[in-house]
């Protein structure tokens, strides 16, 4: 299917419903992050995020962000709302034009599926990997990183 043709929405927000936010048609990818970053943002060993063209994302209700310097030295931001503090989206730099969503933010989070697992090589102990699904110790190859 050619995602431009996909109308598809999903709806997601957060935890208090003070931000919500829609996504027309399906994500370009989809995978879990083991990295640093996505442990501590998660309060868990891994993070899964669904990626869209900005295009196809709309946002209403107040967010704040906060940015980092990746690994890879992209300048990531993640938006989160002010008042529960679920995040929820993100931008990096080593993406221009796309955002990433948390797929547990969807109102209907089993629509997507995971395509792989990046950051394998900060998998903590305690946390799995599927062993169904491709993973990379950093990001793929001829990706903008993370």
């Amino acid at each position: 299917m050619d995602v431009s043709e996909d109308r598809t929405e999903h709806w997601g927000g957060c935890l208090c419903g003070a931000v919500r936010f829609r996504i027309i048609g399906s994500p370009i990818m989809a995978g879990h992050c083991h990295c640093l970053s996505c442990q501590k943002l998660s309060g868990s060993g891994h993070a899964f995020h669904a990626m869209v063209g900005e295009e196809a994302f709309e946002v209403s209700g107040e967010t704040r962000g906060f940015s980092w310097t990746a690994d890879s030295g992209n300048t990531v931001t993640t938006s989160f709302c002010p008042t529960c503090g679920s995040p929820l989206f993100g931008r990096s730099s080593g993406y221009p034009g796309m955002v990433t969503f948390r797929v547990a933010s969807l109102d209907d989070p089993s629509v997507v599926r995971p395509q792989m697992a990046v950051y394998a090589k900060r998998l903590q102990p305690w946390d799995h990997l599927d062993p169904g699904l491709p993973a990379f110790p950093g990001m793929p190859p001829a990706s903008g990183g993370r």
